[in-house]
């Protein structure tokens, strides 16, 4: 069939760009490795004309993705569903990789660009380097192919038409040669809006920048023991370690900032476990990076150095994996769902991790292992029930291998290192990061625990009796989840590990090589030490800490240590080796990060204590008086150090935001005759004053009790308080992002002072007109109590005083025979006024009647009386409220931040010196060449 109106034609060529960039990528590593042979020079020629076939068929798939999002042509599945025709063209670049697809080519791309800067200025390496990047992009590239081979779909295209979805091949639709003119085709599903920030434009090309820079360090490492040069390959890939150490930093820092920035969770890390999987190969690197820095100078920890460096590339495909393959489910907010590619995504990941270790191996060695995997794999493909028992003995096997190797293959060193020696300690910092990022994996891992133990269920419950450990039952059972409070959990641990990290940071540099002279040691560090200790002392004394969060003072003072030390560093030794100031500038970077992290999140305040007077748990389970607050539009509410106003509402696009002015506060002065509420009282001024801080010491000399008659009749109350707004201070506007097919998204607005911010973000809002009856009453709402109840309407309390029997039938028009009851409901006002109703429950012929709706017209309110339950002591009322009671409120969460700014000034930092690092590195090595 011929269809009408099907751009078919961008398809096909989206397609022959992704079969060509992949045969050209199979190409160029055929010929790469052969350039890497001994005599095989003749190859690099080929190869490094199939790597450029293969960036430009690279470039033609983005370009071809590029123009079908600008085009529109939501015939396509990929344009469909992460675009659509009211999405701003800013935000063209966050649709293009927020899927699977686009995400993958992203990858791909920076591969591209790193490929290329290394084909240039390579040398001797590049052959073996681009022999193992160009295997990598074979791998990735299988996943944009979308093709099956034997039967197994190989990748997800991101250029298949909806109709040849498998799901809708047969469909009576695609019958229709003009299927694009169905209204379903005109518009796409849209972009998610939580990727709609100018921060989602940045931080995923960062943070897939700083994944492919990991490759190569992967490939220099791999290069140098496949060669035997077991020391070689450090130097060319020092550059390359601490240029990935920086990117994807700073990629991870972004994504702090954009969880700052945009979402509304309160924070900028929730330890979330596709967060965690970005951070594990970062500290894997930054070990590894540190060992490679030491082997330049010493023959030290070298299988140390190869294996935290390989393990870092390793950990982005397990981070891969996580992500993409939907075992994490629901535990992670970032999460793809499964789209069929996990056993792609797990070959991926176990044939490089399977790499890793065979290169490390001898002859015999290295083909009784690849033998044995080849095996398994065979095994795990015929014989669906025994994948995960062949992947656990793979996994057993390959550990059992890269000891064999360390012992076997990789030189020892003679002798010891020295206790104070600089090369001792960076390999024990370098094991502390190691057992950090353990622990997080471990943690992270554990819905992939769940997989592994399911054929072993029976075994697992088995040992669990015998042994009566309640983790095996768990783990038989698939139960195995993360703690329920993920941030104090991953604190607990993660604290001494950044406490030891830090010290070691202050100290390390000022240890020598081979062996430190103690007493100059002590000499230079004492003046870093005094300062540092001040510091700590009053910052514990300003933020009020106590010895209750000893391990936090612990990890202030050695954050600070950090700084102290390493300006101290700069200033004795750097200004005259310069090649050196990078690292420490970096130091002092991550010094005040971690500084700041904990002042700012271990000294953060939520101050919106609710002060409305209106409980609003009881409008949603959710709301916490201590931590939410409830602004009616118009209204001055105290919350914390200021006075805030909510003034109105307004919609710009798909956002609706919220203005809320923040005012400081003034003393309170009082008026003779004045009225307040105050603890449940009403009282009355006696005499002209200022108000104290307590109202309990005002009370006796300025205040006189009044009667509830008395309070009726008296002018409008307020609640007592001890200040009154003074001067505007700011604006706030947190807005929602409206969005009716992924539900409306809270965006927070942050006010910025040099020392804290003020962060604030809505927890509920109206958002869409109500619709009135004939009489101008909204839609009732149903509501269950008990006597002595209170029902919570807009101006206007309800409280069920009692149920009474009707004792003047007549006058209710009941029949001979009804049974009815009254309830007595007491409506205050907000003047604390009180009026009445009593709507009916009438019981005829052994069925609930529902009588007229009682109307209250001055208080703007009808009720009706629909249900008892003798049981559970319950009654049910049905109450409505007319439009002219109507008045517009939010719920609001304001969170004071001290000192964040130190850390975002200690981002900064580690990413310029990390960069500064690089650029030396780079640098020395032209000069030794």
């Amino acid at each position: 069939m011929e269809y009408i109106g099907e751009n078919a034609w961008i398809g096909k060529l989206g397609h022959f760009w992704v079969i060509l960039s992949f045969v050209a990528s199979v190409l160029a590593t055929f010929s790469f490795y052969q350039a890497a042979r001994p005599n095989g020079e003749s190859w690099r020629t080929m190869a490094r004309w199939a790597f450029r076939v293969h960036s430009l068929s690279v470039l033609g798939i983005i370009i071809t993705l590029f123009y079908m999002i600008l085009g529109q042509y939501f015939e396509y599945d990929y344009v469909w569903k992460h675009s659509n025709t009211a999405m701003p063209l800013r935000y063209i670049f966050s649709c293009f990789w927020e899927g699977q697809e686009g995400s993958f080519l992203l990858w791909i791309f920076w591969h591209v660009v790193l490929g290329n800067v290394m084909i240039f200025r390579g040398g001797r390496w590049e052959p073996p380097v681009m022999a193992v990047v160009s295997l990598v992009q074979v791998f990735l590239g299988t996943m944009l192919l979308g093709i099956y081979f034997f039967g197994y779909k190989m990748g997800s295209s991101p250029f298949i038409l909806i109709r040849e979805l498998p799901e809708n091949v047969g469909m009576p639709w695609t019958q229709i040669a003009d299927y694009t003119r169905l209204p379903q085709f005109q518009d796409g599903r849209g972009l998610n809006p939580l990727l709609q920030n100018y921060w989602m434009t940045i931080h995923p090309p960062t943070l897939f920048l700083g994944f492919a820079a990991t490759l190569f360090p992967f490939a220099f490492a791999l290069a140098g023991i496949w060669r035997r040069e077991y020391r070689a390959w450090i130097k060319p890939g020092l550059p390359w370690a601490f240029f990935a150490v920086a990117t994807l930093g700073l990629g991870i820092l972004m994504g702090g900032a954009w969880a700052y920035e945009a979402l509304s969770f309160g924070g900028f890390w929730a330890w979330d476990p596709v967060e965690n999987a970005s951070l594990v190969p970062w500290v894997l690197l930054v070990g590894g990076a540190h060992l490679m820095l030491i082997n330049r100078h010493k023959n030290r920890s070298v299988f140390a150095a190869y294996a935290l460096t390989a393990l870092a590339f390793i950990f982005v495909l397990y981070s891969t994996f996580l992500t993409r393959s939907g075992v994490l489910g629901e535990t992670s907010v970032h999460s793809f769902t499964d789209d069929g590619m996990t056993g792609q995504l797990l070959v991926y990941l176990l044939f490089f991790f399977g790499l890793m270790i065979g290169v490390a191996l001898n002859g015999g060695r290295r083909m009784m292992y690849a033998g044995v995997s080849f095996l398994l794999l065979i095994v795990g493909i015929a014989f669906h029930k025994m994948v995960i028992p062949a992947i656990l003995i793979f996994l057993v096997l390959s550990v059992v291998m890269i000891f064999v190797a360390r012992s076997r293959n990789f030189p020892r060193q003679k002798k010891e290192e020295e206790l104070w020696s600089r090369e001792f300690w960076v390999f024990i910092a370098s094991l502390v990061l190691l057992l950090s990022a353990a622990q997080i994996t471990f943690e992270t891992s554990k819905p992939v625990y769940n997989l592994l133990a399911a054929p072993f269920s029976g075994v697992l419950l088995w040992l669990s009796d015998a042994l009566n450990l309640e983790v095996l039952k768990v783990l038989a059972e698939g139960k195995m989840a993360p703690k329920s409070d993920v941030i104090a959990h991953y604190n607990k641990w993660q604290l001494p590990f950044a406490f030891m990290v830090t010290l070691l940071i202050a100290v390390g540099q000022f240890f020598s090589y081979h062996k430190t002279n103690m007493n100059l040691f002590v000499r230079k560090m004492a003046l870093s030490f005094a300062i540092s200790l001040a510091f700590t002392v009053f910052i514990v004394w300003a933020m009020k800490f106590t010895m209750s969060e000893f391990t936090l003072i612990a990890l202030l003072f050695s954050s600070i240590f950090a700084v102290a030390a390493n300006t101290d560093y700069i200033l004795r030794i750097a200004q005259r080796k310069m090649p050196v100031a990078g690292q420490s500038v970096a130091h002092i970077g991550f010094g005040l990060l971690m500084a700041g992290a904990l002042i700012s999140t271990g000294k953060s305040v939520k101050i919106s204590q609710n002060t409305s007077g209106i409980d609003i748990s009881r409008l949603n389970e959710t709301f916490d008086n201590r931590k939410d607050i409830l602004l009616f539009k118009g209204d001055t509410l105290s919350m914390n150090e200021y006075f805030i106003l909510y003034t109105h509402s307004e919609r710009e696009g798909h956002n609706k935001y919220f203005n809320v002015e923040y005012f400081n506060k003034m003393p309170r002065d009082y008026m003779k005759g004045e009225v307040v509420y105050h603890s449940g009282y009403f009282f009355k001024a006696k005499e002209n004053h200022r108000a104290g801080e307590s109202f309990l010491k005002d009370r006796e000399k300025y205040w006189e009790l009044l009667t509830l008659a008395d309070s009726q009749e008296t002018p409008p109350i307020t609640l007592w308080n001890a200040h009154q707004p003074g001067d505007k201070l700011f604006t706030l506007r947190p807005h929602l992002q409206l969005n009716e097919r992924f539900g409306n998204v809270p965006e927070p607005d942050t006010k910025h002072y040099f020392n804290k911010d003020i962060y604030t973000h809505i927890r509920w809002a109206e958002i869409e007109e109500r619709e009135l009856d004939k009489d101008g009453f909204f839609e009732p709402k149903e509501h269950e109590i008990s006597l002595g109840d209170t029902i919570f309407t807009t101006v206007n309390l309800v409280i069920l005083d009692s149920i009474r029997p009707v004792s003047r039938p007549e006058q209710h028009n009941l029949k001979a025979g009804d049974i009815g009851v009254r309830a007595v409901l007491r409506v205050v006002n907000q003047r604390n006024q009180v009026s009445y109703a009593e709507p009916l429950f009438i019981v005829r012929d052994n069925e609930s009647v529902v009588s007229e709706p009682v109307k209250q017209e001055e208080r703007g309110l009808k009720f009706a009386f629909t249900k008892i339950d003798p049981q559970a002591g319950t009654f049910t009322f049905v109450v409505a409220e007319n439009e002219s009671n109507r008045r517009e409120f939010i719920v609001m969460q304001a969170i004071m931040f001290p000192m964040i700014n130190v850390l975002w000034m200690g981002c900064i930092l580690m990413v310029i010196g990390t960069l500064i690092a690089v650029f030396q590195r780079v640098r020395k090595e032209k000069s030794d060449a």
